[in-house]
Order: structure tokens, then sequence, then C-alpha cells
């Protein structure tokens, strides 16, 4: 049901369609139902959604009209296959060689914290070596499956030589492996040093340690199913047909978090791509000769800073998501702007705008014909 049909039915029932959908949580999206619904709030506080909703069609008075709009979504998210060579060098220094690829979402940096975190270490302590078909085998990037792929792979590896690493310092001081701990680039028994992270490498003799780290697995670490809640708050001016983004909200889960900075990253890089096909961005075609006309930036429009509007990524992160270990977050946030676009627009004009991108020129039309509500 659209949120066009949610207002109508919400209206006669005396409720905002906010309050009705949340009601209907449960039969329409069961297993993840209470994830949204805390999403959910958590996104309608972020941006007023109750001291700002309003029935469709009364955006206000005078030709610029304000609308409220949401939308949820959903992607697997599930790791990818992964093969890792994790070395461990006798002078303490670590790295990785994998036939993955870093095509500027952070898998360098999601690899190198992983490894660094389980090892104690610097982030500078660790080199990352991808992006060779010399390397060992990984999955190309897509389907949001990278991340739990390639931390997963490297989450293994490293235990394994962190383990074999502990039970040559138990040996060399006489203390039970089972105590030991990495951190801070100390081998620790409890929270006594026992030696440095050099001092333990130096155990390996002439010859790096070589692990070899694999997946998915079924042992925790990775996971899958992504959601998240969107909403937005726009004006769309009537005579013009332009339509400006005020405030836009994701509220966004994806397992364990290993770089919120990064990750957030992702959600607002989504934002931004999702209000560019939502209001512009439109391929043109020649039907007769296949060409695309519009393949340059001055026909194909992109949005500019002006354009987007404030925007809030929020990464809900309660202790259950956490214990689910590492989903994708690629993709997922960039599925749901054009339905909460779309109703936000609707919900401000009072009839729907039934293509996107919603251009001035579909807007008018729009409110000419009635729409297609």
């Amino acid at each position: 049901m659209t949120q066009t049909a949610l207002d109508d039915l919400a209206a006669k029932l005396g409720m905002n369609s906010y309050d009705f959908f949340k009601k209907n949580l449960e039969f329409t999206l069961n297993d993840k139902a209470a994830t949204y619904a805390d999403e959910m709030e958590i996104a309608a506080k972020a941006i007023g959604w109750q001291e700002k909703w309003h029935p469709r069609g009364q955006g206000g008075k005078g030709p610029v009209k304000r609308g409220l709009g949401m939308a949820l979504h959903r992607w697997g998210g599930g790791a990818g296959p992964c093969t890792c060579e994790l070395k461990v060098h006798p002078d303490g220094s670590v790295e990785t060689f994998l036939g993955s690829q870093d095509i500027g979402t952070g898998t360098r940096t999601i690899i190198s914290i992983v490894l660094a975190e389980t090892f104690g270490l610097p982030l500078s302590g660790v080199k990352v070596n991808l992006g060779s078909s010399k390397y060992p085998t990984s999955a190309a990037s897509g389907g949001s499956i990278t991340v739990g792929g390639v931390s997963g792979a490297h989450r293994r590896a490293a235990q394994d030589a962190l383990w074999t690493l502990f039970d040559k310092v138990a040996d060399k001081y006489k203390v039970e492996a089972a105590g030991l701990s990495a951190k801070d680039g100390k081998i620790l028994n409890g929270t006594k040093v026992v030696c440095t992270w050099k001092e333990a490498c130096q155990l390996l003799g002439l010859m790096p340690l070589v692990v070899k780290g694999e997946g998915p697995k079924k042992d925790g670490l990775t996971a899958d199913q992504v959601g998240g809640v969107q909403m937005v708050d726009l004006s769309v001016d009537t005579e013009t047909g332009n339509i400006r983004i005020n405030k836009f909200v994701c509220v966004q889960d994806c397992g364990l978090i290993l770089d919120e900075l990064t990750a957030r990253s992702q959600v607002l890089g989504s934002l931004i791509m999702g209000i560019a096909y939502s209001l512009s961005e439109e391929r043109i075609m020649d039907n007769k000769t296949g060409r695309y006309i519009n393949a340059d930036l001055k026909n194909y429009k992109l949005p500019r800073i002006g354009d987007i509007g404030e925007l809030v990524a929020i990464m809900h992160q309660p202790a259950s998501e956490y214990d689910r270990g590492v989903v994708g977050l690629g993709e997922p946030p960039v599925i749901a702007p054009g339905a909460a676009i779309s109703n936000a627009v609707a919900n401000a004009i009072g009839v729907r705008v039934p293509v996107i991108p919603l251009t001035p020129k579909r807007v008018l039309e729009a409110l000419k014909t009635g729409g297609n509500a």
C-alpha cells in the first residue's frame, strides 16, 4: 500500500500515516518488525514527524507546499567468498594478500581495522595488499557482500595466527596460553605484561608465520539481512514545479559496525544518490539508434550542494545488532529515497507524480491532470 493510500485510510480512522503504518508492521515485515519499529521512532523524533505531519494535500497556504514522506528498505548483505593469505613477520610487521578491491568504500580500512584490533596494533602496523589476480581469490564488489567476506576471512586468519603466537609465548615465558591477550603492542597475561608484540614475533625464527583465511562460514562473525527507515521533509513550489529537500533522515541497521565513520559515509552517499535519481538524474535514449542523448554534464543533471538539504544518518546499534555479526551496507540505503521523496511530494501537493525523476515538468503535469494517486 502506498503512503498516499495510507494517508487517506489513516485520516478516516483519525490517525496519521506513521501511526497506521507502525500498527501494521507485524503483518508486512514480521521478522524485522521490532527493528523497524525502533528505527521509525528514532527517525520520527529526528525529523519532527508528529509536529510537522499533515493530511495529504494540506501542505500550507501559498504556492510552496511542504510535505513528509517515509519509506522502509531491506537487503541481503550476506558475506561473499573470500580467501586471504596473512603473514606475520619476525620483525612484528603484518601484511595480508587478497584478490579483492577497494572501489572507494573503505575496504582497505576495514581489513586494517580487523587485523589491527585482533593483534592489538595500530593501523600503521598493518599492510593490506589487494587488487591483483596474483593474490588469493575474493569476490567482486556487488550485492553488498564485500565487507562481510573480507572481515570474516581476516578475523579467522588473525585469530589462528594469534593463537600460534600465544603458544610460542607461553612456552618461552612459562605461562598459560589460554590467559594471554594482545593489546597496545604488548602480550598480556591478565593485566601483567609478558612481552612486547615484536618480542613475541621474534619467536617465529627466520621465516614469517603464514596463515590462510577463508569464508564465509557459519561461525557468528557475519550474517545477512539489513534494513532501515528513511523520512524526508521537503517543499514543492507548485508554480515552478521545483522540489527542495529540507531534511532527510535515515536510521540504518547493519549488524556489527566495524567503523562508524565509513558506515555513516556509506549512508550519506546513498541519500545523495537517492536525491539525484529521484529529482534529476535521467538517461534519455534515442529509440531509433539506441544512442544515449544526454551523456554529458550539461544535460544530465547531478545535484549540487544546494540541492541536497540537511542529511542525517543514524546508525542503529543496539546490542542485538552487534550480536548478529557483520552485514553488508553498500546498497541498502539507496533503495528507499525514491519512495520516501515521492511520498513526501504526494503529501505536500495532494497528487502523486507517477514517474521519477520528479522533474519540474512532471510535477506541473501531475498538478494539472490530478496525478496518479
